[in-house]
């Protein structure tokens, strides 16, 4: 009997042994079957007569900011917060000359905010595509001064009949916190050289100074005359109407009874007022109707190019390549993500491009207003390595290139700028703080000895004594004379000429190239060229944008999590700040992220506040 029921139990363990190992089986075949879904990519077909759809989400950038995990992830829960400048020039250059592509649609509503030179270089994108004789139709629920810059571009543009345009003009304002920091009793001790470098103004000041005012005044003209021309004349409209128009806009709005978007109408900035169905039904006119839906054909810029771009990168194999890295943020020691330019991310890629034998020449997209002074000079050290090893180095600067921006440009063969670029502010500043007198009020005091005359004298707690202000003042005065050095030696002028345009002023494209701080006035496409060109290159050359390399694992995590978006949809759902406090926070955050951020091992900084909106 005993035997007879060890027989028994023997048979069913072996039998749930069996059952969870096919279950394991089972499962493990299911996974395997998911990831491989996941992974699998829907072959994107472009239709025939069909218009491309370019519907920016987010600020548009030359550089995604953040991990491309995180980036992934905003995927997967349906977020876009910023689309590449060059994804929507290349599918707007290569539907030129696609006979698929009929028109364009550009959709408007999700695009957030821009830098003029950004704007310029898809606006040049859509001329060249209107100049093969298609048509580019704009639409929008509203329309704000970046998105109007692009919608006047179109030959026709639709705003809803509810939507508005308000144009604003470009404005630079800070916050101060002079007097909150005296009721505190804090102070913020500054050492600059120049009476224009004015970076730390907010922390000692309650207002903008008058040398500020003179300096960022000259700048914001420029910015928005070179907007109003270009808007006029694709609009057949005159400059002074769009700055009538801007100074009383609520007289006109009152003869308009109100009605924000009656006014754009009558005012010649859009066509006609329609609906989103209307709009649907002229696109359907222009292109046909998509026989699986009740709309028109059309495909998205991120799918076309996804179509597109195998086949184009498969006739380039081989071919000799022009590097391009972009320098977009602020520059911060070591290693740093998308968004920022860190030093050893920078150098990484520099040193890439330096030994790499199929990279012919090197273009560098800087639009940055700064930061470290360390940083700043560990990457201008790297590509004067890779401009000294013989291949050609051609910066291109963004919207911004100033400080430590413009240092690291000084290494190039040749600086190019567009005539709206804000660069210069040559200048250093350093900044400590000191709360001694805070903590006295409540009666806490910091006491002791120390080994050396100077031991306790750089305590933010204990307060700066005098010597320990001059001592800082001095290395900044050191770090500007070296400042203005290399820009004399890099700009074939004399230190005289140099410190004329410097202290911190800061200067449009246009001007720096008659003062002789830049060569060449062009976008970063004209620089690709300039660059093939000293490198010897015909037009059989492929221009590669080099990044930090995704680990394997990486790549098949975002991969997933690409794919996943399909199938699971918002995965999370976050709600967006609102309210008078999140105001406030969305106000103050840009100053103590900088603040944050900013570590330099002399605390010395190549920086500049130079943030025009």
């Amino acid at each position: 009997m005993l035997n007879f029921l060890r027989g028994i139990f023997r048979f069913v363990w072996h039998l749930l042994d069996g059952l969870r190992r096919a279950v394991h089986l089972v499962l493990m075949l299911l996974v395997l079957l998911l990831v491989l879904a996941m992974l699998s990519t829907a072959p994107v077909i472009v239709p025939q007569s069909a218009a491309l759809v370019i519907s920016p989400s987010g600020d548009l950038v030359d550089e995604l900011q953040g991990s491309a995990i995180d980036r992934a992830l905003d995927e997967a829960r349906g977020i876009e917060r910023e689309t590449l400048v060059r994804d929507v020039v290349e599918a707007i250059d290569r539907a030129r000359d696609d006979d698929r592509i009929e028109a364009i649609v550009l959709a408007l509503d999700e695009m957030g905010g821009a830098g003029l030179t950004k704007l310029q270089r898809i606006a040049a994108a859509l001329t060249r595509f209107r100049e093969n004789g298609k048509r580019v139709v704009a639409t929008a629920g509203g329309l704000s001064q970046g998105q109007y810059y692009l919608a006047s571009n179109a030959d026709e543009i639709y705003l809803h009949p509810f939507g508005a345009l308000f144009l604003q003009g470009f404005g630079f304002y800070r916050t101060y916190y002079g007097e909150a920091l005296e009721k505190i009793s804090v102070d913020w001790h500054v050492f600059r050289t120049g009476e224009h470098k004015s970076l730390y103004d907010n922390m000692t000041r309650t207002e903008m100074s008058e040398a500020e005012k003179q300096q960022v005044r000259p700048v914001l003209d420029q910015l928005w005359r070179s907007y109003r021309e270009a808007v006029a004349a694709r609009r057949s409209l005159k400059p002074d109407s769009l700055q009538d128009l801007a100074d009383s806009y609520f007289d006109h709005l009152r003869g308009s009874d109100g009605d924000m978007a009656l006014l754009a109408r009558e005012r010649g900035l859009v066509d006609e007022l329609l609906t989103y169905d209307q709009v649907e039904d002229r696109m359907i006119e222009l292109v046909g109707q998509d026989p699986d839906h009740e709309s028109y054909r059309q495909i998205d810029f991120r799918d076309y190019l996804s179509a597109t771009r195998l086949a184009a990168r498969t006739a380039v194999d081989g071919r000799p390549e022009v590097a391009v890295i972009v320098a977009s943020g602020m520059i911060l020691d070591g290693e740093q993500l998308p968004g920022s330019v860190g030093s050893e991310t920078m150098s990484t890629l520099i040193r890439e491009a330096r030994e790499d034998e199929s990279i012919k020449a090197v273009v560098v997209r800087v639009d940055s207003g700064g930061g470290s002074q360390f940083a700043s000079e560990v990457i201008f050290r790297e590509l004067r390595l890779l401009r000294d090893s013989g291949k050609p180095l051609i910066v291109s600067m963004g919207d911004m290139a100033a400080s430590g921006g413009y240092l690291i440009s000084l290494a190039a063969d040749e600086i190019w700028a567009s005539p709206d670029t804000i660069t210069g502010s040559i200048g250093v500043v350093a900044a400590l703080p000191a709360y001694d007198r805070a903590l006295e009020r409540i009666g806490i005091r910091v006491d002791g000895i120390g080994t050396t005359r100077y031991s306790g004298d750089f305590s933010p707690a204990a307060g700066l004594s005098e010597e320990a202000l001059d001592i800082l003042q001095l290395s900044v005065e050191s770090s500007y004379r070296r400042f203005l050095g290399q820009v004399a030696e890099h700009r074939s002028m004399s230190v005289d000429e140099v410190e004329r345009l410097s202290g911190g002023r800061i200067w449009t494209g246009r001007d720096a190239q008659r003062l002789g701080l830049v060569d060449q006035l062009g976008e970063v496409d004209a620089a690709i060229e300039a660059a093939a060109s000293r490198a010897g290159l015909d037009s059989g050359y492929e221009v590669r944008y080099l990044d930090k390399s995704l680990s394997f694992e990486d790549a098949l995590l975002i991969r997933m999590l690409s794919r996943a978006t399909a199938s699971v949809g918002n995965l999370i759902s976050l709600p967006s700040g609102s309210g008078l406090l999140s105001g406030i926070a969305d106000e103050l955050a840009p100053d103590v992220r900088a603040l944050l951020q900013r570590r330099d091992p002399r605390g010395i900084y190549y920086d500049c506040f130079c943030r025009v909106r």
